[in-house]
């Protein structure tokens, strides 16, 4: 899922069986929604607008670390 910047999401169910999904790098980064795809759909509006703010506030927007093996 390259929209995401190499982030890892997880998806997760909830006990009213919504959808949830994040960035396990960046867990305050989340969305939901009735499906799993419609839960990364919501992501993929939030990460955006992360990104737009960080820009707007001349911040650095966060990158995935990749580690060698």
């Amino acid at each position: 899922m390259s929209d995401f910047d190499g982030f890892t999401i997880q998806l997760l169910i909830d006990d009213d069986g919504d959808w949830i999904a994040h960035f396990v790098e960046l867990p305050n980064i989340s969305a939901g929604g009735d499906t799993p795809e419609q839960a990364i759909s919501e992501l993929r509006i939030a990460w955006r607008l992360v990104k737009e703010s960080y820009t707007q506030h001349n911040q650095a927007i966060p990158v995935a670390l990749k580690i060698a093996a």
